[in-house]
């Protein structure tokens, strides 16, 4: 059994997925790879290593908003 911690961890991750795969057109290759390149945005720290907190999942959602309407991220 999972605590709640994780199982809101789990969901908030399979959300960002989704929205990720969205943001680059269901090009899951080129999302994959954007989440293992160090990004500005995250102080030159790639996307997934932020994966492990709420607050963490969030800024990588920031940063995939930014990307969808135009700005750099």
């Amino acid at each position: 059994m999972l605590d709640s911690r994780d199982s809101e961890l789990i969901l908030l991750i399979t959300e960002l997925i989704d929205y990720g795969a969205e943001v680059f057109n269901n090009e899951n290759n080129k999302f994959q790879r954007w989440l293992k390149k160090p990004n500005l945005s995250l102080g030159e720290n790639s996307p997934e290593n932020f994966l492990d907190t709420i607050a963490g999942i969030d800024e990588v959602k920031f940063c995939l908003n930014k990307l969808e309407f135009g700005n750099l991220a």
